[in-house]
């Protein structure tokens, strides 16, 4: 007889709550090594964070001075993104005219960029600091100003052709000579702009090539501290690039030049301290144009009551023909500001009496005052000291000694000249006579 086994339902049970143990048991186990691992991970975190703060707190301490407090965090400096960004100065122009290569990829609109100067309007970068032309009455009003700042791009296009001792001529060397600078860029062409119009004999190096690198000056002679200061913060050497670079011989450089940028041979940068003084040959009847004056020579002018009136000539041989950011940039913005500092000859009170011109940022009149209120002003006006007064009777009488110095020459060479017209003129020589007590008859 067959049997069937029937499965035992206690053994499975008992299996069934084996299992079920073990079970819970893992899931357990596998919870306190989940929280063990939180707590580990939690205990990195605070250790890092202490970490972290430590090394905050050290830099904090090395680096205390670089960083600025702003509300509730610090700002630290230098890294470039946080730097203010670069406005052109007030005082500082930029000719704008036929010479000037204003493409999109010209370097006139490269050396625009530079000084972030102009908005675009009409298809083109248009701007109240533009000067178009060198003629025109706007360039005529900023040379009789003092203390503004003109930027020449390369001149590509065109040359400014004018007569030297005319009056445009005259108008760019008093520009410069009242206490202004004029920052020229490029390369031959420039040169010769500073050749004719302020008669120097500036020569390009030999071959018009030079390999570089142009290194700073460690100091800028015959310069403030205010000047080196900005130096300071400039590219410390320049590069070649290509043929881009044009730079002139130390040799041909004028009295009173200061070199920023260059070879042991060559400068690839400098400034040229440009003075006028009143034309010695100048009396009450006649009135002759400023004559350009070394600067060395301003104070023996100054002594002979003739006071300098100074301005800077600045020069950079590189003609922005690349169409990236470089080292260039920096140092030609380091340039304008080193040359805008008007030179300490035009701080003469004779000199500021002599040319009556107030700096261009300074209003001669107030708005609303009248004739009268003007004339009330100067009635109500302290009297000067006796020294001053002294100094005026003293000029006075220099002057009057030239007048009748003058005038006495004048009368003396009147007096030969009617001496030699009274005495008649011989005939040919005859024959000698008889000689008798009065010689020969």
């Amino acid at each position: 007889m067959l049997t069937q086994k029937l499965p035992s339902y206690g053994a499975t049970a008992a299996d069934g709550g084996a299992a079920a143990g073990r079970a819970t048991r893992s899931m357990r186990h596998r919870s306190l090594l989940a929280i063990a691992a939180s707590a580990a991970a939690v205990c990195a975190l605070l250790l890092v964070a202490t970490s972290s703060q430590q090394a905050a707190g050290q830099y904090e301490e090395e680096e205390g001075q670089r960083t600025e407090l702003m509300g509730s965090w610090t700002k630290p400096k230098g890294i470039g993104i946080d730097q203010e960004p670069y406005s052109a100065p007030q005082n500082l122009f930029m000719y704008w005219g036929s010479t000037v290569n204003k493409r999109m990829t010209g370097s006139g609109e490269h050396v625009r960029h530079v000084f972030k100067i102009g908005s675009i309007a009409g298809g083109e970068y248009r701007d109240p600091k533009f000067v178009p032309s060198l003629k025109g009455g706007m360039f005529r009003a900023l040379s009789a100003k003092c203390c503004t700042s003109m930027l020449f791009p390369p001149m590509e296009w065109d040359f400014p052709v004018y007569n030297a001792n005319k009056i445009i001529g005259q108008n760019i060397r008093a520009y410069v000579a009242n206490g202004n600078s004029m920052i020229l860029t490029g390369g031959l062409i420039d040169l010769e702009f500073i050749n004719r119009y302020f008669f120097y004999g500036l020569e390009p190096a030999d071959g018009n090539y030079s390999p570089g690198p142009f290194r700073e000056l460690p100091q800028l002679m015959g310069m403030s501290e205010e000047q080196n200061e900005v130096l300071s913060h400039a590219p410390k050497s320049l590069p070649q690039v290509g043929i881009s670079v044009t730079v002139v011989k130390k040799r041909s450089l004028p009295s009173g030049s200061t070199i920023i940028y260059g070879t042991p041979h060559n400068a690839a940068a400098f400034a040229i301290k440009f003075c006028m003084a009143e034309n010695p040959m100048n009396d009450d009847s006649t009135s002759l144009p400023p004559v350009k004056v070394l600067p060395r020579d301003c104070e023996a002018n100054a002594n002979a009551g003739r006071p300098c009136s100074c301005g800077y000539l600045c020069y950079m041989g590189y003609n922005w023909g690349d169409p990236y950011p470089s080292r260039w940039d920096k140092s030609l913005q380091s340039v304008q500001q080193i040359c805008s500092t008007v030179p300490p000859e035009n701080s003469d009170p004779r000199l500021l009496k002599t040319l009556q011109l107030a700096p261009i940022d300074t209003p001669r009149t107030q708005k609303g005052e009248t004739a009268k209120d003007k004339f009330e002003k100067a009635a109500n006006a302290p009297k000067p000291s006796e020294s001053a007064e002294q100094k005026e009777e003293e000029v006075e009488k220099k002057i009057e000694e030239k007048v009748e110095a003058k005038a006495e020459a004048n009368l003396a060479a009147q007096v030969a000249g009617d001496l030699r017209k009274s005495v008649p003129k011989r005939g040919p020589a005859g024959p000698p006579g008889p000689r008798g007590e009065r010689g020969r008859d």
